[in-house]
């Protein structure tokens, strides 16, 4: 019935929630799980950028972005936040799916960027899911409209089956 299960991470409680649930699907279905990390894209409108300094301390600055590379603050040994955000999203996904695969289950990662509900469904559909886990923090009224969830979003937008588990508070 599953024989590729989606588990999108960000490192989260919510997403840490989804774990095990996965690891006992993967096992009794001998399913491959799929990690994957997305970096949100909308970090790439703001002009912040990291720079380590000369004493090996990360500071944030702010840059004009598409003026040239010595343009702007922070430009010498500047790094971008997205940049830092996706060697952070590897590092996670390899980490969780050593994990995982500590007891013989099969795993694949991947580290995309875009908006996170958007890829997460493309990535559904071009690797056949069957189902994707998510976590949720179970919020409702205001508080879910103005902090939003990505979970809401794929459960909405999504033609692969999502599993939710709620984050015990």
């Amino acid at each position: 019935m599953y024989d590729r299960i989606l588990y999108p991470t960000d490192g989260s409680q919510g997403a840490d929630a989804v774990k095990d649930h996965v690891a006992d699907l993967a096992d009794k279905y001998d399913a491959r799980i799929h990690l994957l990390y997305v970096v949100d894209s909308d970090h790439s409108k703001s002009s912040m950028t990291l720079q380590r300094g000369d004493d090996g301390v990360w500071k944030t600055g702010m840059v004009s972005r598409g003026k040239g590379e010595d343009k702007g603050g922070m430009s010498k040994n500047k790094v971008d936040v997205l940049d830092v955000l996706q060697r952070e999203g590897e590092e996670l996904v390899q980490e969780v799916a050593g994990e995982l695969s500590n007891s013989g289950r099969k795993t694949k990662t991947a580290c995309k960027r875009g908006k996170p509900h958007r890829v997460i469904n493309k990535y559904a559909e071009d690797n056949d899911i069957d189902l994707i886990a998510m976590g949720t923090h179970g919020r409702s009224g205001v508080q879910r409209q103005i902090i939003g969830s990505v979970t809401e979003k794929v459960v909405r937008t999504s033609n692969t089956p999502v599993l939710t588990v709620r984050v015990n508070k």
